[in-house]
């Protein structure tokens, strides 16, 4: 099984998606705990008794949580995802807000992100998506991203391997055509395929 980790030392476009997503991470957490910090000195203000020490990380993640997941049901990218040209993208034929809320869940504390981010790398899958990003179907994209930049992972990652106890043989998974751009699939295990083109599951 080939993971996100045995890509990422030596492939750059995997590297440089990461840090890009990072920053935007960074700068979202900043203009969400703005508005939370805020409204804890005016409770501080008004109860100096107040322990705010405790409920401030619980809070500022609870509204970065629902901050991106309005941000990008609404418009694919929160502020930060928009200044490093980054955007949401769904790998079916529907983004939901449920799908947006799952995607964003981890984010209501640092570790819980940390939590997703390895299990995304460290488990069989597209190594550009975080372990809830692969639950809700989702996956993030530079904006006008060209077809070979996701192809050079792709050809690492997707590779065929045949199965005597599936039965499945190289033939038949040429012959596998996407519904919707007719793009060639690959297996990505449990009977689910995904497009090299446009990347969605099917």
């Amino acid at each position: 099984m080939v993971t996100g980790f045995d890509l990422l030392h030596d492939n750059k476009p995997l590297q440089k998606h990461w840090i890009r997503r990072l920053i935007a991470y960074v700068i979202d957490f900043f203009i969400s705990s703005i508005f939370v910090y805020i409204i804890f000195l005016f409770a501080f203000a008004w109860a100096p008794g107040f322990d705010a020490f405790w409920y401030f990380p619980m809070t500022a993640g609870m509204v970065q949580v629902f901050y991106s997941a309005v941000f990008e049901y609404s418009s694919r990218k929160t502020i930060g995802k928009a200044i490093m040209k980054l955007e949401v993208e769904s790998l079916t034929h529907t983004f939901e807000i449920s799908e947006a809320l799952i995607r964003n869940f981890s984010k209501i504390h640092g570790i819980i992100l940390l939590l997703d981010w390895l299990g995304g790398m460290l488990s069989e899958g597209d190594p550009r998506q975080r372990y809830l990003d692969r639950l809700s179907e989702t996956t993030v994209r530079a904006m006008g991203e060209p077809a070979h930049v996701r192809e050079f992972i792709d050809d690492h990652l997707f590779k065929k391997e045949e199965s005597e106890e599936e039965g499945i043989s190289e033939v038949d998974e040429e012959d596998k055509k996407c519904r919707v751009c007719n793009g060639e699939l690959v297996s990505i295990g449990e009977e689910r395929y995904r497009c090299r083109d446009c990347g969605r599951i099917q």
